[in-house]
């Protein structure tokens, strides 16, 4: 995170912080936190990822998933911290650290400060080091812009202020400088980069960049749209490195198998030899010390047969029959194994491919590959669809699976699709992060899948209604798959097309 917006940021968070209540705290990812905030109203959370780049610190209305378990450590925070109040907030904008003064907690290690660094991670403290919160000391423009070793003695110059200045006209630059070394920004922005949007600052370069009036602001559109996304792939990171092991075994088997088939077609080969051995025995059979002799197959013609000399000519015969007895013996096996090896290749393509347990567990730190299904949603009975326009859609193949795609799947922030005024499925439109926009063909694309498979679906249109999942409840003593809608978002009429199903699978 770049020093001077966290400057910016940090004195946001200090009145948005302050006088309230620390309710849990949750590690949805390795080196990820989620710190409960208590608030009347709508949910509000702190989010905290730690990185020697682009960090993540800010509010959001919503709760990354959660593992099942609890890890060690957050359970050790969670001690330490429920129920406490926050006093103050201070900042050590310069070296990017955040602490929050707590009430007093009667417990090892509670301590009274939690530290919050922006680039190594989190931790208790009973008093702040001496140096927290000292005001840097800001060089002359000239003097940045000729030496470019000036972060070392000043990291608060960091790489994209100096790109900043250096891109400005004289004048602009010491404006720009001066309004950050005062504390004054006019802007705040995330910057357009190719793969997206690039980590906040606090001035604006480009017409092109997106433009936010708070430093909050802008951190939580920058923690949305990347933190969620990469806490998706670290859920299923395991089972990635586990379809890509499995489908390199698979392939690396399928390999050994041509090799073998390659053998035993050889063996099966001295079956000629045999039959021409046998054809002529009567030649050579008391013969001793042969080496190879010249025969006539009755159907390949004359060719010549290598002999061990150890071994009668009768003797010979007899071995390269066993010879070709046993590929052929041979060959059903191999394929056997190759139907199974080709339907376990398949299993993995579809995502239909299971793991044991164990094999999940020894998985945390290898590379990825690519899933087949997100792991959420794996062992449901749900079916699959690919929009027109590339999102993920979900429909329950029955009462029990829209449930659970509800209770154990879905993302707060997905949208979730039901036919209004009747039965129907529960369809999921899944989104990288609660500010992404669906463009109104997925929407139509969803709603229709949703119609398809509802009272509806012999009609050819159908009112099927939308709402984000965090607003849908189940409710207790309803029936399994049904639902309190709290706040819907729209109600769309498609066109119900059964070809519609083939296209988007």
């Amino acid at each position: 995170m770049e020093a001077s917006f966290f400057r910016f940021l940090t004195a946001e968070l200090a009145p948005a912080l302050t006088g309230r209540r620390i309710d849990k705290v949750f590690a949805p990812a390795p080196a990820v936190w989620t710190l409960k905030i208590q608030n009347t109203g709508e949910p509000l959370h702190l989010l905290y990822r730690p990185a020697k780049s682009a960090g993540h610190l800010f509010l959001s209305a919503i709760k990354p998933a959660n593992p099942a378990d609890a890890p060690a450590m957050a359970m050790w925070f969670r001690k330490r911290l429920r129920n406490r109040r926050i006093l103050g907030v201070h900042a050590d904008w310069p070296n990017l650290r955040l602490a929050l003064e707590l009430t007093p907690r009667d417990e090892p290690d509670a301590g009274r400060f939690l530290i919050m660094d922006c680039r190594t991670g989190m931790e208790l403290a009973d008093a702040l080091p001496a140096d927290f919160g000292a005001q840097p000391e800001w060089p002359a423009l000239e003097d940045v812009l000729a030496d470019p070793d000036v972060w070392r003695k000043y990291p608060h110059i960091s790489p994209p202020l100096r790109r900043a200045v250096r891109s400005l006209p004289v004048e602009k630059a010491h404006r720009l400088y001066l309004g950050i070394a005062t504390g004054e920004a006019s802007a705040f922005c995330l910057p357009k980069t190719q793969d997206g949007w690039g980590a906040p600052l606090a001035w604006c370069l480009n017409e092109e960049d997106e433009r936010f009036d708070s430093a909050l602001a802008a951190a939580n559109a920058y923690g949305e749209r990347t933190l969620f996304p990469l806490l998706d792939i670290e859920e299923d990171r395991p089972e990635r490195t586990l379809l890509k092991r499995a489908r390199k075994k698979v392939q690396r088997n399928l390999k050994r198998l041509d090799e073998e088939k390659q053998r035993l077609d050889e063996l099966a080969a001295e079956q000629i030899k045999a039959e021409a051995l046998q054809a002529e025995l009567y030649r050579f059979k008391d013969a001793e010390g042969l080496t190879e002799i010249m025969v006539t197959h009755p159907k390949n013609g004359a060719m010549t047969v290598p002999l061990n000399p150890h071994l009668s000519p009768t003797e010979n015969m007899e071995r390269y029959f066993k010879l070709a007895a046993k590929a052929q013996r041979g060959f059903p096996h191999i394929e056997r194994r190759r139907s199974e090896l080709l339907r376990e290749l398949e299993q993995i393509e579809d995502g239909s491919y299971e793991f044991h347990p164990a094999q999940v567990q020894r998985t945390d730190t290898l590379p990825d590959g690519p899933p087949a299904l997100p792991k959420r949603y794996r062992g449901l009975a749900v079916s699959l669809f690919r929009s027109s326009d590339g999102f993920t859609i979900v429909r329950g193949k029955n009462k029990k699976a829209n449930h659970d795609i509800l209770s154990k799947a879905a993302s707060p922030f997905d949208y979730w699709f039901h036919v209004a005024d009747g039965p129907s499925s529960h369809v999921i439109l899944k989104r990288d992060h609660p500010s992404q926009e669906v463009p109104e063909t997925t929407l139509a694309e969803a709603a229709a899948l949703c119609g398809l498979k509802s009272y509806r679906s012999e009609d050819g249109k159908a009112d099927v209604m939308y709402a984000l999942v965090k607003d849908i409840r189940k409710v207790k003593g309803f029936n399994i798959g049904q639902v309190a809608v709290d706040k819907k978002l729209g109600t769309l009429r498609v066109d119900l097309d059964p070809a519609l199903e083939k296209n988007l699978s």
